[in-house]
């Protein structure tokens, strides 16, 4: 079973990562984990086995978070409280806190950790932690908490977070402070950091503005052979697969304040989802590679 768990696994991870890949295979697919689960199988590993303790599948989640959630999160829907029971084993695992606190960042029910950590990495899923429950994160984060509350110069907050991280999930901390931007000064926060990325860093974070004003920017880079691609991946993550397209902020072809989110969570190709996080984490519990696409979602 073990072998048979692994390419679950291979097969799940390979569909995340495809921009053709619908939502609903997905779901076909991790239907066949919680079948399982339901048969109690004698000869189960331990990810799947009931008599697994809490704290040994906290183990086995912190060796490859991403790849294994979706086992804990299936095991909590056969059992309910065991994403409870493991947070709270890692919690009470100090090298631990890295995975507590991302489980945290996604999971409005869980337990926090009592200590802000150290790391920048695990400082941004903290600091979003923190804000989803209502709390204000310690510096630096009580800036970029008071920039996507439009109480402090985003282009400042950015470039001290960029060289505080070296660009480490820009993906995760950059998008909630360009959404809060002006559509008069978005241009300007993307100018603050262009300097310090990469050309293709800097595709992907024109793609991440939502604004259609840099489309004609994206179409430009279509004359270099290393960058085409990434440009156009963005410019249809803006337009979507009708190539429509809207003034000011849009997402998939529709205008960003008219998007209807179940709609999307539908449409969006699996391997673009993890960009609708930003974009609406408050309406979601789960990460881009939960179980289903999250224990809650529009479209689920």
């Amino acid at each position: 079973m073990d072998d048979e768990l692994e390419h679950f696994l291979d097969v799940r991870d390979t569909l995340l990562a495809s921009d053709s890949a619908s939502p609903d295979q997905l779901k076909a697919h991790d239907r066949q984990l919680l079948g399982h689960l339901l048969k109690e199988g004698n000869n189960s590993p331990a990810l799947l086995s009931p008599e697994t303790p809490a704290y040994e599948l906290a183990g086995l989640l912190a060796e490859l978070p991403e790849r294994r959630l979706c086992v804990v999160e299936a095991r909590n829907r056969v059992w309910p409280g065991e994403l409870e029971r493991v947070q709270s084993s890692l919690i009470h695992e100090q090298a631990r806190g890295d995975i507590a606190w991302w489980l945290a960042a996604h999971y409005r029910s869980l337990e926090c950790p009592t200590d802000f950590p150290e790391t920048f990495t695990s400082q941004v899923r903290a600091a979003r932690a923190l804000t989803r429950r209502g709390y204000v994160p310690p510096a630096p984060w009580a800036d970029w908490h008071a920039a996507i509350n439009h109480k402090a110069c985003p282009e400042a907050v950015a470039l001290i977070l960029w060289e505080e991280g070296g660009g480490a999930l820009w993906r995760e901390w950059l998008p909630p402070m360009l959404g809060a931007v002006d559509d008069a000064r978005v241009g300007a926060l993307v100018n603050s950091l262009a300097s310090r990325v990469t050309d293709a860093t800097l595709v992907a974070m024109l793609g991440a503005t939502w604004h259609s004003r840099f489309l004609p920017w994206l179409a430009s880079f279509r004359h270099d052979e290393s960058l085409a691609e990434l440009a156009l991946r963005e410019v249809r993550w803006l337009v979507g697969d009708r190539e429509d397209r809207h003034r000011g902020r849009q997402l998939w072809g529709m205008p960003l304040e008219e998007v209807d989110w179940q709609r999307l969570f539908r449409v969006v190709p699996l391997g673009f989802r993890e960009r609708l996080w930003p974009a609406c984490a408050h309406r979601i519990e789960g990460t881009p590679v939960s179980l289903h696409g999250g224990y809650w979602c529009p479209g689920n």
